[in-house]
């Protein structure tokens, strides 16, 4: 920390107990790390933004605060789709327009400097620094978010229609079979020669596109993000598209590889979703969107097990359905925003005609659903090359962002950008217990969004009788 000080020309600065709003002169500020949420004005009310404690609700709806913060627009926070930004401790951020992620998030007047304000987070303390002839003040304020998001969970309680557990056995197939029939004329997809939607997804620039993959069982990573920022307003209001990238099913944590009631819980709650928004919801086939018996992880067939478990408890009427819903659902999702699949850019040649008419093609298939990036010890990976075909063959912009899954680069995140020196090309993995990622689009930018995981599923089993 005293490096960046240093670096950023200011030491310590005087304390403030921010009791009231402060106009900040060319003196940095330290204010105490009391957890009260503050108001940020750049310039003469030119822009607002909230400094809020980033927090997470346990399972009995308890906050807990985590150590960072996060800075976000009130105007749209919570209530329109908007992005923010994270600072995290022995860290700094520099507000301002010169940045263009900021810029798109925040759209600032142009009263609003290149470099306005910097916040460090210090030990005990955050210091403000402003840098702006303009000024900027601080204000404490009073914490409105946790009463909003309560409002989404007893929606999504809705949306389910009760707690959030394994559907019985003749609902389950009832919804499964309305699914299917849906997906049997689903918008955004051109018919292949047998009368069907084929294997591409195409959006309109109209609306805003809500990415994650690799759910794998885990429930809550997806509620978090529909209870988050304004997504589900969006979704309601038909003005975006939740688009999952594949593997909701089978868990990747350590000791619950065999358990597969998760994995019905989430396919439960995307086929509700689905129906409930059937423009607004859409999933792209992944490598274990499968009963195969090659679908295996540290050696436990998940798979053969996925297979077994549905015929199981839910018939194997349910099992013949869900084997049609994954034969029916597309492997490609483009728009003039975003390039998408489970894997992989294919390395075999590929056009938009192949890509309707994918049943067709199954080592192409193969490919978006398997294929992993080159290394030494996988030959047949693809590269910088295919993604560039890739692109050109949909269509696309050569800066369009390509978002893939299946492969995360380690175990502590969630999703990774510019992977392999790759220009705009972004791995997502939405299973991480603690965290999840998230694509979106703001102001003509895909941002990726990243959340802590709060344990909502109680909570929303909980809310019984207090829906509204």
């Amino acid at each position: 920390m005293k490096a960046i000080s240093a670096r950023l020309g200011f030491g310590w600065g005087h304390n403030l107990k921010l009791g009231d709003a402060y106009r900040l002169g060319s003196t940095k500020v330290r204010v105490p790390l009391d957890g009260i949420p503050i108001e940020i004005t750049l310039g003469l009310n030119d822009r607002r933004l909230h400094l809020y404690p980033e927090t997470r609700l346990n399972q009995r709806g308890e906050t807990i605060r985590l150590s960072s913060f996060i800075i976000f627009d009130p105007r749209t926070h919570l209530r329109r789709i908007g992005g923010f930004l994270r600072l995290s401790p022995k860290s700094w951020l520099a507000l301002g327009s010169g940045d263009a992620t900021q810029q798109a998030m925040f759209d600032y007047p142009s009263a609003v400097d290149e470099q306005h304000l910097v916040v460090i987070y210090g030990r005990d303390a955050l210091v403000f620094r402003n840098l702006s002839d303009a000024g900027t003040a601080i204000a404490p304020m009073l914490d409105e978010v946790k009463s909003i998001r309560m409002s989404k969970l007893r929606r999504l309680r809705d949306i389910f229609g009760g707690p959030i557990e394994a559907l019985a056995r003749d609902e389950a197939l009832a919804l499964i079979e309305a699914v299917i029939r849906l997906l049997r004329d689903e918008v955004y997809r051109p018919r292949d020669d047998r009368g069907l939607p084929g294997g591409l997804l195409i959006l309109p620039p109209t609306v805003t596109p809500i990415l994650v993959a690799d759910l794998h069982a885990q429930v809550d990573n997806l509620l978090t993000v529909l209870s988050q920022n304004a997504f589900l307003e969006a979704l309601e209001d038909g003005s975006a598209v939740l688009v999952i990238l594949g593997d909701a099913v089978h868990s990747e944590v350590d000791g619950q590889l065999r358990e597969m009631v998760g994995s019905m819980v989430l396919m439960d709650l995307i086929f509700r979703l689905k129906l409930r928004f059937p423009e607004q919801v859409f999933y792209l086939r992944g490598n274990h969107d499968s009963f195969s018996e090659d679908i295996a992880k540290d050696g436990i067939p998940q798979g053969l097990l996925w297979a077994k478990e549905l015929s199981e408890r839910r018939g194997t009427a349910y099992l013949k359905a869900m084997g049609e819903f994954y034969r029916l659902l597309p492997y490609v999702a483009v728009s003039p925003n975003f390039l998408a699949s489970h894997a992989a850019a294919p390395k075999t040649k590929v056009n938009r005609e192949m890509l309707v008419q994918i049943h067709r093609h199954p080592d192409l298939v193969l490919e978006l659903i398997n294929n992993r990036l080159y290394r030494a010890n996988r030959p047949q990976g693809y590269n910088r090359r295919d993604v560039k075909r890739f692109r050109r063959a949909l269509q696309v912009d050569p800066k369009t962002p390509f978002i893939v899954g299946h492969t995360p680069i380690d175990r502590e995140g969630t999703l990774w950008l510019n992977v392999d020196a790759i220009a705009n090309h972004h791995v997502l993995f939405s299973a991480h217990p603690d965290q999840v990622g998230v694509f979106t689009l703001i102001d003509d930018t895909m941002v990726p969004l990243v959340y802590p995981v709060d344990a909502l599923t109680p909570i929303i089993n909980g809310l019984e009788g207090n829906a509204g």
